[in-house]
């Protein structure tokens, strides 16, 4: 099958009509429109319904329609990066960082990379760490942190931080004055947690599970900082990680305490969508750079976590 006619066939899709698809792809009427028609024959579907005024997909034109996005998407991407990457132009380089780990950890990544491989044409993304897991998949995002969320198997990753998370209150609430709370309590702080697919609803459940403990729930809010803000003004208590709280703990906005038998962590995993389209030697050097500023992060305790990541697993996972 030629992609020139999926790519036609897309164009009069968004166009609804053969004559403006036509004009926008300097393509005469009757060309176009035997294309179409081959297309369909190779099929054996109707994609279009002729209308009196323009085309209008049938249902099979419709699903073909939205699985080729991403796919001719991410063809186009390849096929550009491999032209300009022999002609020593830009190369296009998606990276996805999650709330707050985007404020810590992306500056410093994205100016070394744009002083350190000047062809490399940046686009970071903040996104919650499901999103971005499912974004790689879809080979919209080539590197993700992943906070506490384990990608599709497809997806090649590994882990490199543990952090603990803190059980975080209102001063004057019941934490205030706690350096540690036992998980067994928990049922006596109603909790503000984010809704799934984020992994830490799922963790608290098995963890209650295993030490057949409750945990009370009070409501779901599927964002840091509205996190902060409602559990500051009395509405319950959130789990956070230090590098999440520990500012607005410090300023008297927020207490905080540790949980104990057992403990509340979660993982922080470097992953690589399975499709990578950057020239290896190009990835090399991305890569180098990442864990060259992530490691100087926590090694100067600007990043409150346990690192856990082997060095001789670099460059492993472009294969």
């Amino acid at each position: 099958m030629e992609l020139r006619r999926l790519r036609y066939f897309l164009q009069v899709a968004r166009e609804g009509s053969l004559g403006q698809a036509s004009r926008s792809l300097g393509v005469a009427q009757p060309a176009l429109g035997r294309q179409i028609q081959l297309l369909e024959a190779e099929l054996g579907v109707r994609l279009f319904e002729r209308m009196a005024r323009g085309m209008r997909l049938t249902d099979e034109g419709e699903y073909l329609r939205e699985a080729l996005g991403d796919p001719l998407q991410q063809l186009d991407l390849a096929l550009k990066n491999v032209r300009s990457f022999a002609a020593r132009v830009d190369v296009s380089f998606t990276m996805g960082l999650p709330p707050g780990i985007a404020q810590l950890l992306g500056p410093r990544i994205y100016l070394r990379l744009a002083r350190e491989l000047p062809n490399l044409k940046l686009r970071f993304v903040e996104s919650d760490s499901a999103s971005l897991a499912a974004d790689l998949l879809r080979g919209l995002v080539d590197i993700a942190l992943l906070a506490g969320v384990t990608p599709d198997d497809r997806v090649f990753r590994s882990e490199v931080l543990r952090e603990e998370l803190l059980l975080v209150g209102a001063p004057g609430s019941a934490l205030s004055g706690r350096g540690s709370v036992a998980f067994a309590e928990l049922e006596n702080f109603p909790l503000i947690l984010p809704s799934p697919p984020d992994g830490l609803p799922t963790l608290l459940e098995k963890l209650a599970a295993r030490g057949e403990a409750k945990l009370t729930m009070a409501g779901e809010v599927d964002s840091i900082d509205l996190a902060r803000d409602v559990v500051k003004a009395g509405a319950g208590f959130t789990f956070l990680p230090p590098l999440a709280c520990r500012e607005a703990v410090a300023r008297g906005e927020l207490v905080a305490a540790s949980v104990t038998d057992p403990a509340v962590d979660r993982m922080i995993l470097y992953a690589v969508q399975p499709l990578w389209r950057v020239p290896r030697s190009t990835y090399n050097e991305v890569e180098r750079v990442i864990f060259a500023e992530w490691s100087a992060v926590v090694t100067s305790g600007a990043w409150p976590a346990e690192w856990l990541f082997d060095p001789r697993l670099l460059s492993t996972y472009a294969g």
